[in-house]
């Protein structure tokens, strides 16, 4: 597969090879498009809780995030800390 890319995409890729960064080009794309693939997973990922917390919310499912509900989730951590310096 030949794929023209743009000067400063083919320039970038030298300099990474030429430095040491990748042993070739196409280990550079190659990395390139896995991180371009984990972040398209993240992004479903992330899309798939936003749609549960909406039926969470819209059910009524949710806990009011007022002072009272941040002073237990303090006292919750600094117990959990505390556990873990003895």
């Amino acid at each position: 597969m030949n794929i023209p890319l743009k000067k400063h995409h083919a320039d970038w890729i030298a300099e990474q090879v030429r430095v040491g960064r990748y042993a070739s080009e196409t280990e550079a794309i190659e990395d390139a498009l896995a991180a371009m693939i984990a972040d398209d997973e993240d992004v479903l990922r992330l899309r798939e809780k936003l749609r549960r917390s909406e039926e969470d919310i819209a059910a009524g499912r949710v806990v009011p995030a007022d002072d009272a509900f941040f002073d237990r989730l303090h006292k919750r951590v600094e117990a959990i800390a505390a556990e873990k310096r003895k």
